[in-house]
């Protein structure tokens, strides 16, 4: 009771009150994106609302100067706030149920861009238990400091106790065709971690908020999973450079992009890897200190590893006498190694449709070297023509 006889209603209290309905629109607008926190914000906020407004009525049954008018006055004056922030939260409570309602209820098939998906990512390790460096052909001393990374992700308690910083964020950058996606799998699978994807088409949704309650939930289940890795293909897609001209989602799903990120370095055992062809329009705040510092530039095969690409492909098909893998080498010079698996694969359809036309009885199933040479010819007109 002393504090209702103490509660004085005057401009200071009245500005108070008046601020209920501000506070309601200030965090919405804010926190958008998480409506579990809003839901915690309404929750107090009405309850503030409740208790100011029993408070003022308590005062004005209390106090002596209830027969005056301006006070009368005042006293509504402060009523009208914290009865309008009630209806406003008890509004927005309203509408989750029926929206919980609506989304329950069975609908026809309608198209993955017409509805708003659930979206529960999982690691893909069965995916990855496989992956080798028998799967890749990178230089020598670009595998070297992978694998030295890979070790400190292996015992990053060890590398701790000597006061070495393990990378949290790495950054894998070069042409296509190199890889990179390959890399991160090796680095998942002889590390131990679970392998998280993040998908533009998953996480991405046009429903205000949805693509940001999808990254954090993809982190979420990673923290989970952990010791976790989240692979982000093609970074520069939801990471590029901020300009003027740049849309408020994309800014607004970095920005949270950026949070997350920043939320792994206090998290022991979760880690990104990040790729990208083209390097310069990743978003500087993404490769500061504590985020993606780490870059490892994976360039095209030299010399030894095209023969080595070369060696490994044509080994599935039967060779015929005079094939030179030394000249193949040389010949694909600034080639990547997709660009030779590609050759490979185009010989042995040119050796196919050769002994076709001969007819089913004269079939050698050999590939030979001409047949490699004209998928090389092919390929290179290919690329000058198409730029592929």
């Amino acid at each position: 009771m002393h504090i209702v006889t103490d509660f004085q209603l005057n401009l200071y209290s009245l500005l108070v009150v008046l601020l209920l309905p501000f506070l309601y629109f200030g965090y919405t607008a804010r926190y958008w994106y998480r409506p579990d926190l809003v839901k915690t914000f309404n929750f107090l906020l009405g309850f503030t609302a409740i208790v100011l407004g029993v408070a003022v009525v308590l005062q004005m049954a209390a106090s002596p100067n209830i027969g005056l008018k301006n006070y009368r006055l005042l006293a509504i004056l402060h009523l009208l706030p914290a009865v309008l922030t009630l209806l406003i939260v008890s509004q927005n409570r309203l509408m989750f149920p029926v929206a919980r309602a609506r989304s329950a209820k069975p609908n026809p098939p309608q198209s993955s861009t017409a509805t708003q998906r659930s979206y529960n990512p999982l690691p893909l390790n069965d995916q990855i238990q496989k992956i080798s460096w028998d799967d890749v052909v990178i230089p020598e001393q670009v595998k070297k400091e992978v694998i030295s990374v890979i070790e400190l992700l292996k015992d990053p308690a060890t590398a701790y106790r000597y006061g070495i910083e393990v990378p949290k964020g790495i950054l894998f950058q070069g042409p296509p065709g190199t890889g990179k996606t390959t890399i991160a799998k090796v680095v998942a699978n002889t590390a131990h971690l679970s392998f998280f994807v993040l998908r533009l088409d998953e996480v991405i949704s046009k429903w205000v908020g949805e693509s940001e309650k999808n990254l954090s939930a993809l982190f979420a289940a990673a923290k989970k999973y952990a010791p976790a890795v989240i692979f982000i293909d093609e970074v520069d897609a939801i990471g590029k450079t901020r300009s003027g001209g740049s849309h408020a989602y994309a800014d607004n799903l970095l920005n949270h992009l950026l949070q997350l990120i920043d939320g792994v370095v206090q998290t022991e055992g979760l880690y990104i890897i990040a790729a990208t062809n083209r390097a310069e329009l990743v978003d500087s705040a993404l490769k500061r200190p504590g985020r993606l510092n780490k870059v490892i530039e994976i360039p095209l095969p030299d010399l030894h590893a095209r023969y080595e690409i070369f060696r490994r492909n044509l080994s599935r098909l039967n060779l015929a006498e005079g094939v030179d893998l030394e000249y193949l080498a040389r010949a694909t010079e600034g080639c990547s190694g997709a660009m030779i698996k590609a050759i490979c694969n185009q010989a042995g359809l040119n050796a196919f449709q050769r002994e076709s036309a001969a007819g089913k009885k004269k079939r050698s199933y050999s590939v030979t070297a001409a047949d490699i040479e004209q998928a090389l010819v092919e390929f290179i007109q290919a690329h000058q023509q198409y730029g592929i």
